[in-house]
């Protein structure tokens, strides 16, 4: 057999690579005026805006008595009974949890002074005081409520795998959303929205 003959069997045919490449150059045409046409739809959602409450749950919220920041005053859901509360798992190592306190202040700075609106509730799992308090400092965050659960007897009764986690309780003391991962400012106002508070 000749070198010529040799050579254009192991070489494919000009016509089987048309036949390969057309449908995956179609495919990709087709992919790309898919995202052409979601850019362009006045109605598409800007990637920054917050996504609506997804994760319903539907149980009431386990009691508790966990000592504040002072290691004197004890605090309870009771306490906030009649009122919507965002109830917050933390720990200062984790990265999530810090980037989200700054959105926790303003929530306070805004409702604080109400105490008839919604509330918050931090609960910092296995930490002292001392390392809290030292911790808030040096990240300039004065304005707070801060539990400590330091043998993690609270975040087995609620159930928490990963921090931060938030559990959004209505004003009858039942928990209607669960927020994994870091929580904003703009997701706390329409978790209200969906309770009918504000």
């Amino acid at each position: 057999m000749s070198q010529t003959a040799e050579a254009k069997r192991s070489n494919p045919s000009p016509i089987l690579l048309i036949f390969l490449i057309l449908p995956l150059l179609g495919i990709f045409i087709a992919l790309l005026m898919i995202v052409l046409e979601d850019r362009g739809r006045p109605d598409a959602q800007p990637t920054f805006q917050p996504a609506p409450p997804r994760t319903v749950v539907n149980f009431r919220a386990p009691e508790f008595q966990l000592p504040l920041l002072d290691g004197v005053t004890l605090v309870s859901p009771a306490d906030y009974a009649g009122r919507p509360l965002f109830l917050n798992f933390w720990a200062t190592w984790c990265a999530p949890c810090v980037r989200e306190l700054p959105a926790f202040e303003e929530f306070i700075a805004t409702h604080g002074a109400d105490d008839s609106g919604p509330a918050l509730l931090t609960i910092n799992l296995g930490e002292t005081a001392a390392e809290i308090s030292g911790f808030l400092a040096e990240i300039g965050v004065e304005d707070l409520p801060v539990a400590m659960d330091i043998n993690q007897v609270v975040k087995r009764d609620y159930g928490v795998q990963n921090l931060p986690t938030t559990f959004v309780i209505d004003a009858e003391g039942m928990v209607r959303y669960l927020k994994l991962g870091e929580m904003t400012y703009d997701e706390m106002g329409l978790y209200l929205q969906s309770l009918g508070a504000s």
